[in-house]
């Protein structure tokens, strides 16, 4: 199946600059009509923005940002999470692609890691009509070329990994091919995502210490519910849900 199949109406527009592609992306969509699985994109993010407002370092010319817009109308509000699953999922594969390899993992809930450094970043804003999702934006930061990070000293890129420089155009071009592959999974049979979720998981089922309500305890991650929160268990089989900032994960 190919994306026109998946997305029949998308188009691809590369900006040569803006401060940030969801933010580009919410105003347009004020304004205008956009194809579902469309993307914005731009080698030259100057105000990039992550969960909770965090900032995301990207030097110019070197690294892919972009934003994509759904319709997912078919899926229930409680099931949002799965849009975070198979932008990961994508993301991931990508990576799989030009590094030749299957080492990306999701750190939970929005960060892709290699060996512990992080790769990618995404950033998922929902609109919810009644019970169910109405626009999605879907922003995705992925370092590519980029060699010296400033403020990000846990980040890596496929240049850092692979010593070799890829092209960022290429690269977008395979992205939106496996996120459209994984969106159309998600339309008609989503019984695998969580399974293929779980293997990606970062530091899954392998015991750690995390700072949880302000206190370190050394847990293992399990999964997460049914709303996406993330589910641990400690080595005395005491359960914790957690959300979004509240666990903090160990530094390698």
């Amino acid at each position: 199946m190919t994306t026109a199949n998946i997305f029949p109406d998308y188009s691809i527009t590369e900006l040569p600059e803006t401060g940030s592609t969801n933010i580009y992306v919410e105003n347009l969509l004020k304004t205008s009509d956009v194809a579902e699985g469309s993307v914005i994109y731009t080698l030259n993010q100057t105000a990039g923005i992550g969960q909770q407002e965090n900032k995301w370092e990207s030097e110019a010319g070197k690294n892919l940002t972009l934003t994509t817009v759904l319709y997912p109308n078919f899926l229930h509000a409680s099931g949002q999470f799965f849009l975070t699953i198979i932008t990961s999922l994508a993301t991931c594969t990508v990576l799989d692609f030009f590094l030749k390899n299957n080492d990306a993992k999701i750190k939970w809930p929005n960060d892709i890691y290699y060996h512990h450094r992080k790769v990618a970043g995404i950033l998922i804003k929902n609109s919810v009509l009644g019970t169910s999702i109405d626009q999605t934006i879907v922003g995705v930061g992925l370092n590519i070329n980029q060699t010296h990070f400033n403020s990000a000293p846990n980040a890596s890129s496929l240049k850092i990994i692979s010593n070799v420089t890829f092209d960022i155009r290429e690269v977008l071009s395979k992205w939106h091919t496996f996120f459209a592959n994984y969106y159309s999974l998600l339309k008609n049979d989503n019984s695998g995502l969580l399974n293929l979720y779980y293997s990606r998981m970062y530091l899954k089922d392998v015991f750690a210490t995390y700072e949880i309500a302000n206190q370190n305890v050394e847990a293992c991650i399990t999964g997460v519910d049914e709303y996406g929160q993330l589910l641990l268990e400690d080595r005395s089989g005491n359960n914790y849900i957690c959300g979004m900032k509240e666990i903090v994960f160990p530094t390698f």
